[in-house]
């Protein structure tokens, strides 16, 4: 890629997720955070740099979207737990581009009015909406796509992952989002929050696949069962009694001539010793092809992660697969895109000396 000025970049939400994205930003001269915007007061006023745990940079977080608004900038990486389609109209309409890993990856998938509402925004303000991330996003959509160029004929498609979440940081995510702790009944009745989250963003994404495969979506389900602890557990985000909800199988499934064709899995645990035990497998993300020839890609990171967590690893992916796409987001046409209509991104400045500082 040729060089460029730096782009300048809005953080909004300042997470895990964006965290990683503004030490990646920080360190990568490609861009330059020029704000950021957080809902916490206890962040408001806070420099950035510290609030993603590097030396500070000068940036300060405010919970002031007004003002966020009014800064020069080419785009914003939008990384809250919950999205907010108001939020996300009133950014567009602000002339930024907007990149997130939240979802939004085939708004085609979505309520007519809902996608007509962001393209909408987007043509008002001249700018373009990409969503991504690494699963839906990545693993999901554009590795299956580029492997299926090796295929003569699908007959079904798995991806499946497999997600450690005991070293995961939020606890607003693992157990206020997503149930873990909770009764096994009591969460079957109730589901919780981040289903609702989930349900939109892996509809879009095997609609993508879908529609990137010529697959006609005759049916379109979501399935999930829960495995309880066998012992208390202490995670780091929390405690889990036993009985409690340590472990979830879930399915989001294309149908196509009476069966389903493309399967979503994904399995999540807090600990290897659940009820039932759904034999996980170590490999992070897996694809199975079934068809001519039928073969298996996986992947799945190479280094325990700080402190052992693993799923540090994941969070990078997920930072990383937007944050690297806002050049190529930035260049694109006005609207919405995705996948299918985007060229290859090239991620600027990979290759660099390595302050030392963690990734």
């Amino acid at each position: 890629m040729s060089e460029r000025r730096p782009l300048r970049v809005i953080q909004w939400a300042t997470g895990s997720v964006g965290q990683i994205s503004i030490r990646h930003m920080v360190e990568n001269p490609a861009f330059e955070v020029v704000g950021c915007f957080v809902t916490s007061a206890e962040k408001d006023g806070c420099d950035i740099g510290e609030l993603a745990g590097v030396d500070p940079v000068g940036v300060l977080a405010t919970c002031d979207a007004e003002a966020v608004l009014a800064l020069d900038a080419d785009c914003v990486n939008y990384a809250p737990l919950y999205v907010d389609i108001d939020e996300i109209t009133r950014i567009l309409r602000s002339g930024k581009n907007l990149v997130t890993p939240s979802g939004f990856t085939y708004p085609a998938a979505l309520d007519d009015k809902v996608r007509e509402r962001l393209e909408a925004a987007c043509q008002e303000g001249g700018v373009s909406l990409f969503g991504t991330g690494i699963h839906p996003g990545f693993a999901g959509d554009l590795l299956p796509l580029t492997f299926a160029r090796l295929a003569s004929r699908i007959d079904e498609l798995v991806v499946q992952e497999v997600g450690d979440f005991r070293n995961h940081p939020s606890a607003a995510m693992m157990f206020d989002g997503l149930g873990f702790g909770r009764d096994p009944d009591d969460l079957r009745a109730n589901p919780p929050r981040m289903f609702d989250t989930m349900g939109r963003t892996f509809k879009e994404s095997i609609h993508l696949l879908a529609a990137g495969l010529g697959i006609d979506v005759e049916d379109y389900d979501f399935v999930w069962d829960s495995a309880v602890a066998r012992r208390d557990v202490t995670v780091r985000a929390g405690s889990i009694a036993k009985g409690g909800v340590a472990g979830m199988r879930l399915e989001w499934r294309v149908w196509n001539g009476g069966r389903p064709v493309l399967i979503f899995r994904s399995f999540w645990r807090m600990d290897d010793e659940t009820d039932p035990d759904w034999g996980y497998e170590d490999c992070k993300y897996a694809l199975y092809f079934t068809g001519l020839p039928s073969f298996r890609v996986n992947y799945e990171p190479t280094d325990p992660g700080p402190n052992g967590d693993i799923g540090y690893w994941g969070r990078i992916w997920t930072a990383l697969s937007a944050v690297n796409a806002i050049p190529t987001v930035v260049d694109a046409p006005a609207g919405i895109r995705t996948h299918l209509d985007l060229p290859v991104a090239q991620p600027p400045h990979l290759h660099r000396k390595s302050p030392g500082s963690r990734p």
